[in-house]
């Protein structure tokens, strides 16, 4: 059955004194991709708050010459959904399923949305086909004539995926074309993407949270429906409730058509909505987010082998190894879909069990369950999920019965969990089968921490080069290390940033002395915006000092060497108890052919 359609027509370095940091015969840490991950668990969207995410359908061209620079005008970005297929048919009529009339960005112009603009972009198949429907007797019906086999849809999906790699795009995120999808699809899709957007399939517009990963509902945006004004009152609802709302735009004009079909905005109107979004976000009252910012993840799991690589192992137990096996027939979910744990029901109905392992737990801490559940089939059965709570000495003590699912469904099942008293001290999942007709798959079984951010100073002055290379910045190369007001910077504030282009001999910007204590640890983060790179790398270094102000030692932390646009994050503990300053030293590797900007470095002690 397909889920509540809706037709449209578009579907966008030895070391030397003075601490200069001069080789890299030794260099141990280089990553890659091109940003480090946080050296300390991380989990974003830890809780409910108002989010806005601008989502754009087709890689239509306005998507970069009407939309980017509108929103980064706000310091705003955009997920743009893919239709690889349609790429580079930049005049028209061409043959894009999408729409025959209108022009679709080059490849240039899409990496350029994510490697120098901060867009993220998703993925929306390859021919841009319905996925479950067919036939097409009026321009905002399906182009394809019949309707997609497994295989089919499966080469949609994998070949879009596929083809924005070798372009240097990690699409995680996918949005069906023209929202057509149905259970079996759906299954398919979450082998290859973390998320999926619908589009138009729900009546609440806005995302609560924690969030169904692979139904993100979306508010569509259109020139004859939705002003300004209808708009922002979407966004004042999302604040008001602590929601995610995810606007999805098609074609961005300066004279927009009034006809529905043709689905385009215009370019003032995209205008007066940023501006009000950017004004909510100085408020604190909203975050803009990309799609792939906006779910809620950690780089924590606590539960081993969540993919089941191992089967029933590590840990994981079943009562009934008849019921609950370990399959191995690609029915799971991404990032890693080959093995799961196949759910059946017993011939007499009665439960049958998985328990994950017992882990430590918090009585002050809340904690998030995520379980990728595919129900092919049930009858009169159930699969839920209970949390068994243990005392310090493994003792079952209390439980809570936290979500089911009775019917055939593809889900994320994402749920929240805080002990029930002081004295639980473990914790584990338990999933039950009960009743008749059950056919499931269960896989990327997750637990993670949620903690409240905590306000934190920034120890580092002049984060953002608002007065330039000052402040106690300075550089050794002041003719290719350069201030730049050009609205290359970080999304938090754009406008001013450090410029960088790599020379035959290495160049160093160095920041200002920091006071640091061995008592303590630093984590760092740091807006790299790196647009070419040939050989070599740029990289990060803190330099020590004594409390006079002498250089003592220092610490080589991270090289990059991909293009990119993002932070790069790394902690930091001073070497001995002699270091009672340090400072961040960043490194363009001489002939490397490096060229970008840097900002927003932000300094916290933990």
């Amino acid at each position: 059955m397909i889920l509540n359609r809706m037709r449209t027509k578009l579907r966008k370095s030895a070391f030397v004194a003075g601490s200069v940091f001069t080789g890299f015969a030794l260099i141990a840490s280089v990553l890659s991709p091109a940003f480090a991950q946080a050296a300390t668990p991380t989990t974003l969207n830890s809780v409910a708050k108002a989010k806005i995410s601008f989502t754009f359908d087709d890689a239509l061209q306005s998507a970069y010459t009407q939309a980017e620079p509108t929103l980064a005008k706000y310091g705003l970005t955009g997920t743009d959904y893919v239709p690889t297929g349609c790429v580079g048919m930049t005049t028209v009529p061409n043959t894009c399923a999408a729409n025959t009339d209108s022009p679709y960005m080059t490849w240039a112009q899409i990496q350029a949305l994510q490697n120098t603009n901060g867009w993220e972009i998703g993925s929306h198949t390859v021919d841009h086909y319905c996925l479950v429907s067919s036939g097409k007797t009026d321009p905002g019906d399906c182009a394809n004539p019949k309707p997609l086999t497994t295989a089919q849809v499966t080469t949609e999906l994998a070949s879009s995926k596929s083809t924005l790699a070798a372009k240097g795009i990690n699409a995680t995120d996918f949005a069906p074309p023209y929202g057509d999808f149905n259970n079996p699809v759906l299954a398919q899709i979450a082998k290859y993407y973390a998320s999926m957007r619908q589009f138009a399939n729900a009546s609440n517009n806005t995302n609560i949270w924690p969030y169904s990963d692979y139904y993100l509902q979306n508010y569509v945006v259109l020139q004859t429906t939705n002003p300004p004004a209808t708009v922002e009152a979407a966004i004042n609802n999302a604040i008001a409730n602590n929601q995610w709302l995810v606007l999805t735009f098609h074609d961005i004009m300066p004279s927009p058509s009034a006809t529905p079909d043709d689905y385009q905005y215009g370019t003032a109107e995209l205008d007066q909505i940023a501006a009000y979004v950017q004004a909510k976000q100085a408020a604190g009252q909203i975050q803009s987010v990309n799609i792939n910012q906006g779910l809620v993840t950690s780089t924590t799991n606590m539960l081993s082998d969540p993919s089941f690589n191992d089967g029933i192992a590590d840990g994981w137990t079943t009562d009934n190894a008849a019921a609950i096996t370990a399959d191995k027939g690609n029915n799971g979910s991404y990032p890693d879909p080959t093995n799961s744990i196949k759910l059946t029901s017993t011939s007499t109905g009665a439960n049958a069990h998985l328990f994950s392992p017992k882990v430590a737990v918090s009585p002050n801490t809340t904690y998030m369950f995520k379980n990728f559940l595919n129900v092919q089939a049930v009858n009169s059965g159930v699969v839920a999920f209970y949390v068994d709570e243990y005392d310090v000495n493994g003792n079952w003590i209390s439980g809570q019965y936290v979500k089911q699912e009775t019917s055939a469904f593809v889900e994320d099942m994402n749920f929240t969990y805080k002990p029930s008293s002081v004295n639980v001290a473990k914790a584990s999942l338990q999933v039950i089968v009960g009743g008749t007709g059950v056919t499931a798959y269960l896989d990327n079984s997750q637990m993670f921490p949620l903690t409240t951010p905590v306000a934190q100073t920034n120890l580092m002055p002049n984060e953002a080069f608002d007065s330039g290379i000052s402040g106690g910045w300075s550089t050794n190369a002041p003719a290719t290390i350069v201030a730049d007001s050009g609205n290359h910077g970080g999304p938090n504030n754009p406008i001013n940033s450090v410029k960088f282009t790599a020379s035959t001999a290495n160049t160093h910007l160095f920041s200002p002395q920091i006071a640091v204590s061995s008592a303590h640890t630093y984590s760092l983060s740091n807006y790299l915006n790196l647009q070419t790179i040939g050989s070599g790398e740029v990289a990060f270094y803190v330099d020590e000092y004594n409390s006079s102000g002498q250089w003592i030692s220092g610490q080589y932390k991270v090289g990059v060497h991909t293009v990119g646009a993002g932070d790069v994050n790394f902690t930091y503990q001073p070497s001995s108890v002699n270091v009672a300053k340090a400072s961040l030293q960043f490194i363009v590797v001489g002939n490397s052919g490096a060229t970008g900007y840097l900002d927003d470095i932000r300094w916290y002690q933990n």
